[in-house]
């Protein structure tokens, strides 16, 4: 009998951290509990069962935001984990994270749409969510509750009644550089790419520049739009702005190496950018 790999005596040593904190567990001794599991994890990160465990016990002495993650990295390792999912969806409603809950709640039940128990939390977090949502959007004062209405239109992909809506909250805002009035043009910036309005992107996201010049997302968006108008040259200005910020967004990136060859092939065949 051949003796054991090393694998295979991490993989004994992690399961047998996982039982000592099973036998804590039933004992209702949370930190020791926890600690064993945390001893599996070390020996065995890839196992969803110690993060199911470890996040039970963590909700057992209240820890909600442990719990939560410890719930979430269960079923990011195992997407089929039921209990996973439960304990996940748990926490997060503890935590009053309702829209996040009803989110992981929904992809369980891609995978385990017989469960009555799932559908039960699920339930529970969308009440939730939708009285929480309610008491939110009831204390907004007009501009933003317009805005809120925007962002509804825009999620149905209604962009030129989201811009009606967005025009209508800006118009609302007293003050045209307030962070509600930059948003709602921001925004107003996205639906009219959508519609392939460039030169109107460019002008909101201008507007939203001249008051936050550090603005990634009217950044972008400008730049899209300046590519889009064949303005090559504003465009790369743009993205080399974005980057400057942050050089790992992709988007720009991407934008940047896009761009950079039609200005080369514009160049080779000598028209003017």
């Amino acid at each position: 009998r051949p003796p054991p790999t090393t694998t295979t005596t991490t993989t004994m040593a992690a399961v047998a951290a996982k039982n000592a904190g099973n036998e804590h567990f039933k004992r209702g001794e949370w930190d020791a509990a926890i600690a064993k599991y945390t001893e599996a994890i070390d020996l065995d990160p890839t196992n969803h069962v110690f993060y199911s465990n470890r996040s039970a016990a963590y909700a057992g002495k209240g820890d909600w935001p442990a719990a939560a993650a410890d719930g979430v990295k269960c079923v990011d390792l195992d997407p089929t984990f039921l209990k996973g999912y439960h304990r996940a969806g748990n926490a997060l409603k503890q935590l009053k994270d309702y829209k996040q809950a009803v989110l992981l709640l929904e992809k369980g039940l891609v995978h385990h749409s017989g469960n009555d128990d799932l559908r039960r939390l699920l339930h529970e977090a969308r009440a939730l969510f939708d009285a929480a949502e309610r008491e939110r959007r009831g204390a907004l004062g007009y501009e933003e509750t317009l805005k809120e209405q925007g962002n509804d239109l825009f999620k149905q992909a209604k962009f030129e009644e989201a811009i009606v809506k967005y025009t209508e909250a800006y118009e609302a805002c007293a003050d045209k550089g307030s962070a509600t009035a930059i948003a709602v043009m921001n925004n107003r910036a996205a639906c009219k790419h959508q519609i392939h309005n460039f030169a109107g992107v460019v002008s909101d996201t201008s507007h939203v520049l001249e008051h936050d010049p550090r603005n990634v997302k009217a950044l972008i968006r400008r730049a899209l739009a300046f590519e889009g108008l064949e303005k090559y040259r504003s465009a790369l200005a743009d993205v080399r702005a974005v980057l400057a910020i942050d050089p790992t967004i992709k988007v720009a990136n991407d934008a940047q190496h896009r761009i950079g060859r039609a200005v080369r092939a514009l160049k080779a065949a000598g028209t003017s950018i």
